[in-house]
């Protein structure tokens, strides 16, 4: 029926070239940005879980930080306890010289004035040696690792002053004196050394624990960007068809219009 009030045929062209221009822009929204999900409207469920997923991604990178930071702690303090075995080790052997009989009074004074200036060095390391403000020796800081409270790690170092190894009231002024030293001496050895291992096995921790949320978090950010990100492909294949459907539609239409116009001509 040829009808000058509804143009039927019009408002249904218009209809569809209102959802191809719709198609196209959501489209060329994608390609733009890159991403499937650019509002929520478009998919409600995976928005809020690429959201939690993104939020996860970002906590594991922190943790890494955190982990990597320790690490660092732990290699100043192992550099800094490295040294104090080599004055030990020093003072070990300024004890066994002093101990003999083959050494002079005036020896040992010397030996004495160098075990006493090795017990200060030692002092100042354990003083002096300390990370953004906070002393590395005689504290323990808790390294959070994890989303969760729990996921801490501890690293404490006991503190390696002459007075804390057992050598501070030490001399070697005599061979009786530098006996009695050496012993201390072995056993702050040993008390250096064993405080090294427990830090070296605290790093081997931390490096476990950076490596796993390095694949977590490589793997979540998988599983995100499959949810969100878009599928280049699949999008030009539907830019073309927005397109086609677009001119087309702007045709159809334009021909509707005129199918209308046509109808004044059976009034003249």
């Amino acid at each position: 029926m040829a009808s000058i009030l509804n143009n039927i045929s019009a408002m249904s062209s218009r209809r569809h070239l209102a959802l191809s221009q719709s198609g196209l822009n959501s489209t060329i929204g994608k390609l733009s940005t890159g991403m499937r999900i650019t509002k929520a409207s478009d998919d409600a469920a995976g928005l809020q879980i690429s959201n939690n997923l993104r939020a996860d991604i970002r906590i594991m990178s922190q943790a890494q930080r955190n982990a990597n930071d320790g690490i660092g702690r732990i290699q100043v303090a192992d550099g800094v306890l490295e040294e104090a075995t080599n004055l030990l080790t020093r003072a070990a052997q300024l004890a066994e010289q002093a101990a003999s009989g083959t050494t002079s009074d005036a020896g040992r004074t010397a030996i004495n004035s160098e075990f006493t200036e090795i017990k200060s060095a030692l002092d100042s390391l354990n003083t002096n040696t300390k990370i953004d403000g906070i002393a590395v020796f005689g504290s323990t800081v808790d390294i959070r690792v994890g989303e969760d409270s729990g996921e801490v790690v501890s690293v404490a170092t006991s503190e390696m002053s002459a007075e804390e190894l057992g050598i501070n009231d030490d001399e070697m002024s005599t061979t009786g004196d530098a006996d009695t030293a050496l012993g201390n001496i072995l056993d702050a050895i040993k008390t250096v050394s064993a405080l090294r291992g427990t830090l070296g096995a605290k790093q081997q921790r931390l490096n476990t624990i950076v490596n796993s949320l390095g694949i977590t978090s490589e793997s979540t950010q998988q599983a995100e960007s499959q949810i969100r990100d878009a599928d280049v492909a699949e999008e030009v294949v539907n830019l073309t068809k927005f397109q086609v459907l677009t001119q087309s539609g702007v045709s159809s239409l334009a021909q509707a219009n005129q199918s209308a116009q046509s109808v004044l001509s059976l009034l003249g």
